[in-house]
């Protein structure tokens, strides 16, 4: 018996082990691409909620200074308004709103205020100032206590 042994067809299986490996590696790699994407776009909204809110109530510690009657002892509502409304610059122009309340004491010379920043309805950040009314010439300095981020979880906010 003669028994032919030459190479056709070699380069036939290893063109096709060649699509199979590199389809593999191209599907996993648009897996991969397809979650960052979402990723993104979820670090995205995210990231304008936070500035929306820090914005409204960095703008609201602002007309504070210069509004004594702003988180007076007693002032109901805190503000002349429910609340203090923003839109951001962001590209989404996200909507935060601003609510204040009063955590001064009736003997205080200085005004001790919390800021509530809120996106849709949840709280994003928290902040506690002192506005030192008491002392220098207007407008007065603004002591920060706390600025809590509530981040995803509105329950985490005080």
């Amino acid at each position: 018996m003669n028994v032919r042994r030459d190479e056709s067809g070699q380069a036939l299986l290893l063109a096709l082990g060649f699509l199979v490996f590199f389809g593999l590696v191209v599907g996993a790699l648009m897996s991969f691409v397809g979650a960052n994407v979402l990723a993104t776009e979820r670090l995205r909204d995210q990231r304008s909620t936070a500035y929306a809110a820090d914005g409204a109530a960095d703008a609201a510690i602002q007309i504070a200074r210069v509004d004594p009657s702003i988180g007076a002892f007693g002032a109901v509502p805190c503000m002349h308004a429910s609340a203090f409304t923003t839109t951001a610059s962001t590209s989404d122009a996200t909507v935060a709103t601003v609510t204040c309340i009063s955590l001064a004491d009736p003997i205080d010379l200085d005004r001790t205020v919390r800021f509530t920043a809120s996106v849709g309805g949840a709280p994003v950040v928290v902040a506690d100032v002192l506005i030192h009314d008491g002392v220098g010439t207007p407008p007065p300095g603004v002591e920060v206590l706390r600025w809590t981020y509530c981040g995803h979880d509105p329950g985490s906010c005080p």
